[in-house]
Order: structure tokens, then C-alpha cells, then sequence
């Protein structure tokens, strides 16, 4: 079976299942990724031959799993290369996205996704996370994969998450310690710990039972 019917099999063992547009938009992406890998380093040579497994599918996990704010507003902070918002996006189209990626290049290439792919619930921001203006509205969320640590991200993301929102953080599979290492940060935020959600990592050479670390602002 190869990664992308895998892909496809594994969103259905979970209840859910991608309409034609969907996979379509998914066939779209992967190709592009490929494209243009070389040029802006995207993603790791190890996982180009596992993009939808790895890559896909690990970025939909809050959604598949139901902690997802839906039909507000979520910020991905540091896309990269779209992971995961532009994943979540395809999926919840009724749900709008905007992701911060401060290189001017990948930010070009997150701007062609999201017009390739009619992408109208996204907005792309060229800044730092640090950096962004107070908003004129507060966000219903906020998602992170493989960026800085707990910290940083509640430093970051507190400030502009209205009462209830969340910012799920995926980490590895041991992010006691870092959670134990931000506690003053996250209550001087007005946020808590909701929850660690374990999952299964898919692919040869996934580090096995990553997690989400789910907070929320108070």
C-alpha cells in the first residue's frame, strides 16, 4: 500500500472520511511539496517519500481527535511549509487559519497553496511570532508543530487567545518536563493544562506515541 492510500485508510479507521475535493487538494499539495523541496527545504529528504503519512496526517491530528477549535479563527505559528495549518484547512473549511512564517520564501510558497488550492478560509502572514500586532480580534486557538518550546509558545500565543481558547502544542512523546518547565509562564498567561493526548506516529522511523499539549486561556 502506498503512503497516500495509507493516508486515506487511516483518516477512515478514525470515523472521518475526505470527499474527491479533499484528496484532491491533498494530491495537489503533495505534488507541489516535491517540486519545489530542493529549493526551500521544506521538509527532510527522509520524508519526502512520506509526506502524507508523516506529514499530513500527523498535522490533521487535532481535528481528528476532536480538540480543535471549529468556526473561529487559529493561528499556526511558524507554518513552514503549511504543517499544519494548510492540512487542518483543507479538512475544516469552516474554520479560517492564519499562518505566521517570518521567511520570506516560504511565505511565497504557503501565498501559492492557498490560491492553487482555493484555500478561502486561509490568510498567510509574513512576521515574526513575537513579533505580531496586538489583534483586532482575539483568536479562537492557536497550533504549533516542531516549533520553539512550551514556554515560548504560551509567552506567545497568551496574549492573543480569547477566554477558552487553546493552543495545542505537538510535542514528543515525554513533554512532562517541559510542561513542569513553563508552569509559571502558562499561569502568568491566565492559562491551564487541558490535557496530553497520546497518538500513534505512522511511517518507518516515527518516533512512536507523539503527543498534543493542549492548554487553554482562562
Amino acid at each position: 500500500m502506498d503512503s497516500f492510500a495509507q493516508f486515506l485508510q487511516s483518516i477512515e479507521e478514525t470515523g472521518h472520511r475526505l470527499d474527491a475535493y479533499k484528496i484532491e487538494a491533498f494530491g495537489q499539495y503533495q505534488a507541489e511539496l516535491l517540486r519545489v523541496n530542493t529549493l526551500l527545504g521544506l521538509i527532510s529528504k527522509n520524508d519526502l517519500v512520506r509526506i502524507p503519512s508523516r506529514h499530513f496526517l500527523d498535522s490533521l491530528t487535532p481535528a481528528l481527535k476532536g480538540v480543535l477549535p471549529t468556526g473561529g479563527t487559529v493561528l499556526d505559528i511558524g507554518s513552514g511549509g503549511g504543517f499544519p495549518g494548510i492540512p487542518l484547512a483543507i479538512f475544516r473549511p469552516d474554520t479560517d487559519f492564519v499562518l505566521i512564517e517570518s521567511n520570506q520564501k516560504k511565505s511565497v510558497f504557503l501565498r501559492k497553496m492557498r490560491r492553487v488550492l482555493v484555500l478561502n478560509n486561509v490568510t498567510v502572514k509574513h512576521a515574526r511570532a513575537e513579533s505580531l500586532p496586538e489583534p483586532e480580534r482575539l483568536y479562537d486557538g492557536a497550533v504549533a508543530r516542531a516549533v520553539t518550546s512550551i514556554d515560548q509558545l504560551v509567552t506567545w500565543c497568551g496574549r492573543v487567545l480569547k477566554p477558552g481558547g487553546a493552543l495545542i502544542c505537538y510535542k514528543g512523546p515525554k513533554p512532562e518536563e517541559e510542561i513542569d518547565s513553563a508552569r509559571a509562564t502558562i499561569s502568568a498567561q491566565g492559562m491551564v493544562l487541558d490535557g496530553i493526548h497520546r497518538y500513534n506516529a505512522t511511517g518507518p522511523g516515527s518516533p512512536g506515541m507523539p503527543t498534543l499539549v493542549v492548554l487553554r486561556k482562562q
